[in-house]
Formats: C-alpha cells, sequence, structure tokens
C-alpha cells in the first residue's frame, strides 16, 4: 500500500514538473513568437497595415520633432488600398480608395524638397482622421495624438 501511494505521489510530481517546464519554454532562437491578435475576431490585412501605418507616425513624428532625417515609410503602406478589410468595415471602396490615396500623396510630399515636413506631416494626420472619421471611429484619440504642435 505504502509502495503504491509513493508510486501515485511520484506519478503527480513528475507531471506537475512535465508542465512547468513545458509552459516555460520560449521560441526556439532566430523564431518569433507571433503577436495575438487585437481584435478578438482575427485582424484583417488592412487592420495590420493601419497598425504599421501608425507605428511609422510615431517614428516620423519622433525624427521631425528632432530635427532628424525622416526614415523611410515601411513599403506595405502602399498596399492600404488593396488589403482586404475586416467583413462589412467599408461600403464603398471608391470613396475609401480616394480617401487612402490622398493619405499616400501626403505621406509622400512630407519627403518632398524643400517642404515644410512638419506642415507636411500634421495634413497626413488630417487626412488619417478624415478617413477615420467615415469608417471606425475607434482609433481617432491615438491619431490625433500624432499632431505636431505649433511652436
Amino acid at each position: 500500500m505504502q509502495t503504491k501511494k509513493l508510486k501515485i505521489g511520484l506519478c503527480i510530481i513528475s507531471a506537475i514538473i512535465l508542465v512547468v517546464i513545458s509552459c516555460g519554454k520560449s521560441a526556439k532562437p532566430g523564431e518569433e513568437k507571433k503577436k495575438a491578435p487585437v481584435n478578438p475576431n482575427g485582424d484583417s490585412e488592412l487592420a495590420i497595415v493601419m497598425r504599421t501605418m501608425m507605428e511609422s507616425g510615431k517614428t516620423m513624428k519622433t525624427e521631425i520633432e528632432g530635427h532628424q532625417s525622416i526614415s523611410k515609410y515601411p513599403v506595405e503602406i502602399k498596399t492600404i488600398t488593396t488589403a482586404k478589410e475586416t467583413d462589412g468595415m467599408i461600403e464603398d471602396r471608391n470613396v475609401f480608395n480616394g480617401l487612402a490615396n490622398f493619405y499616400l500623396a501626403t505621406l509622400d510630399s512630407i519627403y518632398l524638397p524643400g517642404s515644410d515636413s512638419k506642415k507636411q506631416f500634421n495634413h497626413m494626420v488630417k487626412s488619417c482622421v478624415d478617413c477615420h472619421e467615415n469608417y471606425c471611429h475607434g482609433p481617432i484619440p491615438a491619431i490625433k495624438k500624432l499632431y505636431i504642435p505649433a511652436q
């Protein structure tokens, strides 16, 4: 009886150790862990592009405020007009693409020689707000934080 209890106890302890070890394992070297989707229904291509746009905007804002050269924006941003949206989010793709193309034009204008990068950056931010006033209002407060105040 004592031996049977000892075997059961050892099995339980072994199982607990295995669970603890396997839960603590990280990805293999060179492998990145995938980020969990922000949206509980999964992330659309367009949502991922827009998160890239936001991160790029934050970087550009820091560079402009610091009087640094502005990094080239990620090429994925150019897919804004073709990226698949969350179902039901865009009723008229032509209207959306018009707003998206205006955003891309304002983005490119930041890099024009002799342009006022702060002014052009704020125009770009405004184009984001304008679009989000028509589609998906949620990100507007975060987008407005990108504005660079006039000094």
